[in-house]
């Protein structure tokens, strides 16, 4: 079978065992699949997958791309001007200079750090992440030439700084996340740049089984770079073609059960954090139930988040409500502004479970089953605290066996007196300010603790964790 030319408006599957054709052109939104076994050969001419505001054009090669005429594979990259983009070669040959006159920057695990790229002859990594601006005065295409990615691909990852690790999609198709093994020493959720939000964008996320909770889908685009985590050492995460997908399907919210998602908007932009229940999760962060929060130091976009430790959490997973009956949470943002906090997917808890919020500040507690949208003005310079309540407030401190309360600008947490004939007692004492900063975590194996606190009129939450019960508190100090 021979053409001059090949112009794909949908999908198409080479299956017979070979297709000769000149320059062939495939068209944002349609797609190429190779089967196993079978060759298309660009017999004169170049292979390009095109790409524009729509979409991209998708190439997966089970089979052989041959390019007996000498050309290549072109694939193009849609970009907005006046932002940073994420981005990775699907090609195997690219250099810097592809894109001469832009800036593109290395980013450093070690430090969370980024350095310019001075080079045109500089190699672009396989499977290696950039950030990218281009100095276009409008969007335009930059096109990556070369062999196209295909088959096993390996890239090692490091935690020698906070584990930060920019990544690419290598395919010039998108990838499944949900398709990749995750390897253990690597957090199962994904961080993508949409420099669309706001100014100046903002990171967006994806953990399988998030539902609502993400909001980003499981298919990274081609061409995408984007974050993953180390959070157990070095390792090495590997791609395949079975990772493979063309486009990626319609994102469905589904609505799971115990998921709280509180969005807030300001400044014409939402952004969101979630609180979720499951009982094969932990009191601590979970590689593959937990989303780490990427704070954005864009003044524009408002940040909502929760804590565990002092790690910021976009996705806050615990084992059941009735250890976490209170949730502590913070909001941030870089201009002053009335914002409003909507709790969605209030449906998924039962119905009997109350569920407030608490504003510090202001000290107002409001029923978000009755009333959804909390509204509320915000000085910038300093993290303003909340705290969800999944039970009646009146009710929710001093209720378990573990005594917490303050006296004397002195802290006291005392465990029950059963616990004296434990010889393996032990606990882990949380104290937060309003802030959300960690003044004190430490480990006990007394029953009777007293702490001193400094500060007057000052407010503080405690978390306490035994082996066998979680206590949450807020206490005053004069």
């Amino acid at each position: 079978m021979k053409s001059k030319y090949i112009f794909l408006v949908m999908m198409f599957v080479f299956a017979v065992s070979l297709v000769s054709a000149q320059e062939t052109r495939v068209w944002p939104n349609t797609s190429i699949t190779i089967a196993s076994g079978a060759t298309l050969d660009i017999s004169n001419g170049d292979l390009v997958l095109l790409s524009d505001a729509s979409g991209d054009a998708s190439l997966i090669d089970f089979g052989t791309i041959t390019y007996s005429g000498g050309g290549e594979a072109r694939v193009e990259r849609y970009l907005t001007d006046n932002h940073w983009h994420f981005i990775s070669s699907p090609v195997s040959n690219a250099i810097a200079g592809m894109f001469l006159g832009d800036y593109i920057q290395n980013h450093s695990e070690s430090d969370n750090g980024w350095t310019d790229v001075a080079s045109e002859t500089y190699n672009l990594g396989i499977m290696q992440g950039y950030s990218l601006w281009s100095v276009e005065a409008s969007p335009t295409t930059e096109v990556f030439s070369g062999t196209t990615n295909t088959g096993s691909l390996n890239k090692a990852f490091v935690q020698g700084g906070d584990g930060w690790n920019l990544v690419g999609n290598p395919y010039p198709s998108s990838l499944d996340w949900d398709a990749v093994t995750i390897p253990p020493e690597l957090n199962g959720a994904i961080w993508l740049f949409d420099p669309e939000i706001g100014a100046n964008g903002d990171f967006v996320y994806y953990i399988n089984g998030g539902g609502a909770a993400n909001t980003t889908s499981q298919y990274v685009p081609s061409g995408q770079g984007f974050f993953v985590r180390a959070t157990g050492g070095a390792g090495v995460l590997t791609l395949d073609n079975d990772n493979r997908v063309h486009g990626g399907q319609a994102f469905y919210k589904n609505i799971e059960k115990e998921l709280l998602v509180l969005k807030v908007t300001g400044n014409d932009i939402t952004t969101q954090t979630a609180i979720r229940f499951n009982e094969n999760a932990t009191q601590q962060a979970d590689r593959l139930y937990d989303v780490y929060k990427i704070i954005s130091d864009k003044p524009d976009v408002p940040n909502l988040l929760t804590r565990v430790g002092n790690e910021n959490m976009a996705i806050n997973t615990l084992p059941s409500i009735e250890e976490n009956e209170i949730v502590p949470m913070w909001f941030r943002a870089g201009m002053d502004s009335e914002y409003t906090i909507n709790a969605t997917q209030i449906e998924s808890f039962d119905s009997q479970t109350p569920i407030y919020i608490e504003d510090l500040e202001t000290g107002v507690i409001q029923n978000l089953r009755e009333m959804p949208e909390y509204v509320f003005d915000y000085k910038s310079g300093n993290d303003r605290s909340f705290l969800v309540y999944f039970s009646e407030p009146s009710k929710s401190y001093h209720k378990s066996e573990i005594n917490i309360y303050a006296y004397a600008n002195v802290l006291h947490v005392n465990f029950p007196v059963s616990e004296i004939s434990n010889p393996n007692f032990t606990a882990q004492i949380m104290v937060f300010d309003l802030t959300g900063k960690t003044v004190l975590q430490s480990r006990t194996t007394e029953i009777y603790n007293q702490i001193p606190l400094k500060g007057n009129n000052s407010i503080y939450m405690i978390n306490v964790i035994s082996e066998v019960e979680v206590a949450n508190a807020k206490v005053f100090i004069k």
